[in-house]
C-alpha cells in the first residue's frame, strides 16, 4: 500500500510566519551566491534553475519532510517514522504550489526585527514621514539604476528606525522585497497619483535629475508654493500625503476631460 503523506505549505507570501519569511530570504540569498559563478545557457535559465532550487529547500523545510538522501533521480525522505521515496515528478508537481515565490510580494512582507530593532508597520500605515518616503523612493530608484545592496541597507536603516543598522545578506535581500510590496499597496491605494508619476517599460530608467525633480514637484504640489510650509509638509505621515497627492491627481485628470487643452 503506497504511503500517503499530507503536507501544507505557505500558499502566498502573506500566510508567510517571521520564521519561514525569514527561511525564505535566507535560501534565496544562499542559492544566489551559490549560483553565482554557475555558468547558464541564459538569464531566463539561471531564474528558473535558481527558483527551483529555493522552491525545492523551502518545500521540504515547510513540509515537515526530512531529506534522507538523493535516490534515484528523487529523494528517500522521512515523516515521522515512515519512510518512502520521492519521485522526481512528484517534487516537480508539488513545486508548483510555491510558484508564488517567484513572484514580488502583492502586498508588504517584512522581518519584524533587524539588528535589533524593530521595523515600522509593514504597510507604512504608521512610523513614516513624507521626508522618509522621499528618501526611500529616492534610494529605491537608485537601486533599479543600479543595484547595490549599500542603498538597501541605508533604507533598513529608515524603515528600522537604526541609522547604525547592520542588516545580513537575508535581511537586506528582506529590504528588496518590502518595498516592492509597498509599492505595489500604494499603486493600488492611490492609482491617479502613481499614474502621474510612473514609467512605462520602454522609457528609460529616471536620472538623477529626474527624481530631483519629482520630488521637488511633489512638495510644490503640497506646499501650494509656499516655502514656509515645507518644513511640515515633509513631517507629514506619508500616507496622508501620499492621500492628497493622489487627491490632486485625480482633481487635475478631472479638470483634463472637463477642459481639454487644445492642440
Amino acid at each position: 500500500m503506497a504511503a500517503v503523506v499530507n503536507v501544507n505549505v505557505p500558499k502566498g507570501w502573506a500566510e508567510l510566519s517571521q520564521e519561514q519569511l525569514r527561511f525564505l530570504l535566507t535560501a534565496m540569498a544562499a542559492v544566489n551566491l551559490g549560483n553565482k559563478n554557475v555558468g547558464y545557457r541564459s538569464q531566463e535559465d539561471y531564474a528558473a534553475q535558481t527558483a527551483a532550487q529555493v522552491q525545492t529547500l523551502c518545500f521540504f523545510k515547510w513540509s515537515g519532510l526530512t531529506v534522507v538522501c538523493p535516490y534515484n533521480s528523487g529523494y528517500l525522505v522521512r515523516s515521522g517514522d515512515m519512510e518512502f521515496m520521492l519521485s522526481a515528478e512528484t517534487v516537480a508537481a508539488a513545486l508548483t504550489n510555491l510558484s508564488w515565490i517567484e513572484e514580488l510580494p502583492p502586498e508588504p512582507v517584512r522581518l519584524d526585527t533587524v539588528d535589533g530593532a524593530d521595523a515600522i508597520p509593514a504597510d507604512i500605515s504608521s512610523g513614516l514621514t513624507f521626508d522618509a518616503w522621499l528618501a526611500c523612493e529616492t534610494l529605491w530608484q537608485r537601486y533599479q539604476i543600479s543595484p547595490d545592496d549599500t542603498l538597501l541597507r541605508q533604507m533598513a536603516s529608515i524603515l528600522y528606525g537604526k541609522p547604525s543598522i547592520k542588516p545580513d545578506a537575508p535581511e537586506t535581500l528582506g529590504i528588496f522585497y518590502w518595498w516592492a510590496g509597498v509599492k505595489n499597496l500604494v499603486s493600488e491605494m492611490f492609482p491617479n497619483f502613481f499614474k502621474k508619476v510612473g514609467v512605462d517599460n520602454d522609457a528609460a530608467s529616471p536620472t538623477y535629475d529626474d527624481m530631483r525633480r519629482n520630488i521637488d514637484a511633489q512638495i510644490r504640489a503640497l506646499t501650494k508654493g509656499d516655502i514656509t510650509k515645507e518644513r511640515d509638509i515633509l513631517s507629514l505621515d506619508a500616507i496622508r500625503a501620499l492621500t492628497e497627492l493622489d487627491a490632486q491627481a485625480r482633481e487635475y485628470d478631472e479638470l483634463q476631460r472637463r477642459y481639454p487643452s487644445k492642440q
